[in-house]
């Protein structure tokens, strides 16, 4: 069965993508975990969040748990196992400024704060949010500031809070199936559709979103997370195409990596991307229970 899906996919993924304008990265896998140090394994990991420092933590979602690892010298090491009460399910996780892990329930649709000692410090509380019509979160991101960015479905927005939960700002978002948030240095957010494999952008300035890419359709079956790097290339997470899309900063299609598979270095519905300074890759690919860890080449 995985074989006559891997085959589909792969053809479908080849059809889809015509010859693109030059590869902007090329990633090369280094790292595979698969289990915690008492040999407990992944269950349907969705998320993964790194620092520059190399911290790594795995929302290993199927267990309702979070996994804090040391990834150094190309290897994960030393978890710690985070399993309390509040996390829920645990899908889409950031890393403060402060080392916190935020932890996003799929089921309450609340953000849970987890401090360095694995300890629950509170929930992330909204305060002064225009009321809209209904809260449910479905992802967020974090800026420098520890500013929370949060795609609200209910109300068809974005809603910006402070580190303390107090209301910033909110940007309506375009008709769509909006799936996800980044933010990049300057204050400039970025918003996904992946009705339309689209991406949308607003300015610190701006009062609304604006069109960066066109359509990407013919590159991207449904592209689910959006990653910002350091060069200010976009990086799409496609889960139903399994791979990655690579965007320019102005929304110009660069090309794809990865592919599905189930030997290391492919992906089988793959979830959250973390990329850090250094040029490396966190994926979490849910549907082979497994974290990933790639480099840039150079």
């Amino acid at each position: 069965m995985k074989t006559t899906i891997a085959k589909l996919s792969a053809g479908l993924v080849a059809a889809m993508v015509p010859a693109a304008r030059g590869q902007s990265l090329k990633l090369v896998h280094a790292a595979t975990a698969y289990e915690d140090a008492k040999e407990v394994k992944f269950n349907s990991p969705e998320g993964v969040a790194c620092t520059d420092a190399g911290n790594v933590v795995v929302a290993d979602s199927g267990n309702g748990r979070l996994l804090m690892f040391t990834y150094k010298d190309g290897a994960f090491r030393q978890p710690v196992e985070v399993k309390i009460q509040q996390l829920g399910r645990p899908v889409r996780v950031q890393i403060d400024s402060k080392g916190d892990v935020l932890s996003l329930d799929q089921r309450t649709r609340r953000i849970t704060r987890v401090g360095t000692a694995a300890d629950f410090r509170g929930y992330v509380e909204p305060a002064g949010m225009p009321e809209g019509h209904g809260f449910r979160p479905i992802a967020f991101k974090l800026d420098k500031a520890d500013n929370v960015y949060l795609l609200d479905v209910a109300s068809a927005r974005v809603v910006v809070i402070n580190s303390v939960g107090a209301f910033q700002r909110e940007l309506p978002l375009p008709k769509g199936q909006f799936v996800d948030v980044a933010v990049d240095a300057s204050g400039t957010v970025y918003a996904l559709d992946a009705s339309n494999a689209q991406v949308w952008s607003a300015e610190k300035k701006d009062k609304a979103f604006t069109a960066l890419s066109k359509p990407l359709k013919d590159v991207a079956s449904f592209p689910s997370y959006l990653a910002l790097t350091d060069r200010g290339f976009l990086v799409l997470v496609d889960s139903h195409g399994n791979g990655l899309v690579v965007l320019g900063p102005d929304g110009s299609y660069l090309g794809r990596q990865l592919s599905i598979g189930w030997a290391d270095g492919s992906v089988y519905y793959p979830g959250q991307i973390c990329i850090d300074a250094k040029g490396e890759y966190f994926i979490a690919d849910r549907n082979n229970n497994r974290v990933q860890a790639f480099t840039a080449a150079k």
